[in-house]
């Protein structure tokens, strides 16, 4: 999608018969600066709409925020006529919510959320999603030195006019709750759930474990507490699995599609060195979170940061071609098509 600079942090949104697609740019030498946000709209079978906008030009004046010519790790979601949007915004400590009409121009100005002072919250790879009347950011927290364990996910659930409402903390049973995550809103009578619940995924281990990681799933209320015997490890492999930030669930054949990537070599994952960037999948589920099938996305070249939406008999999955390092010379950031083309036992 990027005809400039090289591409990360793609997102995809599901306005009725639209896609509205985002991801920004990063110059040559550098990923911590000038990464503007672009976007691009699509029909349901990639026909492009709208050709390449900016978003965010991250050095062009703003009367609502100051991006100081960067934007940090960032999340979109779109309810009723609105894009929501959380993000690293540069020289800020806390991450900021921003609201903006469908042609990205900024209703408000900032909402910062976080609490530094008492807990220690991983701002990055945040997760996000709206119920239809609310929005709700997803960070990690760690209480200080404690354990891996003890990590968990700290939860805040903030009006559609931007004022906070709730925050709470959730931790799994058996598992931790590590950075490169995401959360969903299912309604009740949906995916099988007997209630309106938050569907919450991450690596079930934290980086650099020497046991094998995988991904897990657990769930919270809409009052934002743990649903008790809700954890389910959902995906393990020969090597760690990690970063399902962009997960979907499909109503018309009740499917669950995860997306996430694999390390390249035994130890890569969490190593000083380690890229992040690998073979990257998205995989699908039924209700009771049994694997049908495991696809490989980028002609299985390496991919990272994979993000998803269904809706019918359509899957589209974004991702980017970006290390964490930041080292590789091209990245593009792509959106690709599937077709569910027969419902599942």
């Amino acid at each position: 999608m990027n005809t400039q600079g090289r591409g990360l942090f793609a997102n995809v949104m599901l306005d009725g018969d639209t896609l509205i697609v985002t991801y920004q740019t990063a110059p040559a030498n550098t990923i911590s600066d000038n990464k503007s946000l672009y976007y691009r709209t699509y029909d349901r079978s990639l026909g492009e709409l709208t050709g390449e906008q900016f978003a965010i030009d991250v050095n062009a004046p703003s009367e609502l925020v100051d991006w100081k010519g960067d934007l940090g790790d960032q999340k979109l979601t779109l309810m009723g006529d609105y894009i929501y949007m959380v993000a690293l915004i540069r020289e800020q400590p806390q991450v900021g919510i921003m609201k903006f009409d469908k042609s990205f121009n900024a209703v408000t100005s900032p909402l910062y959320l976080g609490n530094p002072d008492k807990f220690v919250e991983a701002p990055t790879d945040m997760g996000f999603i709206n119920d239809g009347q609310h929005v709700y950011v997803q960070l990690q927290t760690r209480k200080g030195d404690n354990p891996m364990t003890d990590w968990g996910a700290a939860l805040y659930q903030v009006t559609a006019d931007l004022e906070t409402k709730n925050i709470a903390f959730v931790y799994p049973e058996g598992g931790s709750f590590v950075t490169g995550t995401a959360v969903l809103f299912v309604p009740k009578g949906e995916m099988g759930m007997s209630e309106d619940r938050l569907q919450i995924f991450s690596s079930n281990k934290d980086y650099g474990n020497r046991e094998r990681v995988g991904l897990h799933t657990f769930g919270a209320t809409m009052r934002l507490e743990y649903i008790a015997d809700s954890r389910v490890d959902i995906v393990e492999r020969e090597l760690d699995v990690y970063f399902p930030t962009g997960p979907s669930f499909n109503t018309k054949h009740h499917l669950w599609v995860v997306g996430y990537s694999m390390e390249n070599f035994e130890g890569d994952h969490g190593g000083p060195d380690g890229l992040e960037l690998g073979p990257s999948f998205i995989e699908i589920f039924n209700t009771e979170w049994n694997s049908l099938e495991t696809i490989p996305v980028n002609g299985s070249s390496p991919a990272f940061r994979v993000m998803t939406q269904t809706v019918g008999d359509d899957i589209y999955v974004v991702y980017d071609e970006m290390d964490k390092q930041g080292s590789a010379a091209t990245s593009r950031a792509r959106i690709e098509h599937y077709t569910i083309t027969a419902p599942q036992p």
